[in-house]
């Protein structure tokens, strides 16, 4: 039996890694939170999408850093907002170059006060230390500036080995305070079905997305149930007790 394991093992991580790798380049393709491909990619993406798009819009104002930027997925739908950005991660990801590079607990290179918004979207359950990127964002927001930010409550280990907390309302709420945050105002995106839907929607780019004719069709499918599930959860968890994410708007004190 463990010689069977042995072998199986090695051939598993293979097709894993090959699906990775496929993922990777379907998203490197389509890394923009706008594009039709990028945002149906599953429910729990789409719900994300649909519940974020109106806060940046209500939101996002002036110079804009994007606080673990990524691909840049968010650029374009800020830039349609605010008058300029600005980002910083702590690397390349894909063919993005962000503005600054940095760890976001610790990003003395970013000067004081010099954001109307900070917008983070699906990073802090990426930091060990949470609470203190927290205040390096409050340090670079303008006195009244706005933070807007989102985190997974329901997640697969992902980023692995920095993958480190999941949030609740309650304690999103509870960490913005203690940040010195104010006026914060709290929404949930998503829910059980999204989460599943999100977990076979993986296996779209990376069995069939590159196949013509094949993949498009795929993927079109793929978008009514991304559609459907992200719909379906708002009328079967009307409570929200088994939310997907939580995104959070609040303020620097004036």
């Amino acid at each position: 039996m463990q010689a069977c394991g042995s072998l199986h093992d090695p051939l598993a991580m293979s097709f894993i890694s090959f699906l990775k790798r496929q993922r990777e380049s379907f998203l490197d393709r389509h890394y923009d939170a706008s594009d039709w491909s990028n945002r149906m990619f599953s429910a729990a993406t789409y719900s994300l999408w649909r519940v974020a798009l109106p806060v940046l819009t209500g939101h996002c104002q002036g110079l804009v850093l994007d606080a673990g930027s990524g691909r840049g997925a968010w650029r374009g739908p800020i830039l349609e907002r605010a008058e300029s950005y600005e980002s910083i991660d702590i690397g390349p990801r894909g063919a993005d170059r962000s503005s600054w590079v940095g760890d976001l607990a610790d990003m003395p290179q970013v000067p004081t006060a010099r954001f109307d918004t900070v917008v983070c979207h699906q990073v802090l359950e990426h930091l060990p230390r949470p609470w203190l990127a927290l205040a390096e964002m409050r340090r670079v927001l303008k006195p009244g500036g706005k933070l807007i930010v989102s985190a997974p409550h329901l997640s697969r280990l992902h980023e692995l080995p920095h993958d480190y907390f999941r949030y609740t309302p309650q304690g999103m709420r509870a960490l913005l305070e203690d940040g010195g945050f104010v006026g914060i105002e709290l929404n949930t995106y998503g829910g059980m079905l999204c989460f599943l839907h999100h977990q076979s929607s993986f296996l779209i780019p990376g069995l069939v997305a590159s196949i013509p004719v094949i993949g498009p069709f795929a993927i079109a499918i793929n978008s009514f149930f991304s559609w459907s599930f992200a719909h379906l959860d708002r009328l079967l968890d009307r409570r929200g007790l088994t939310p997907l994410g939580v995104i959070a708007t609040a303020c620097k004190p004036a």
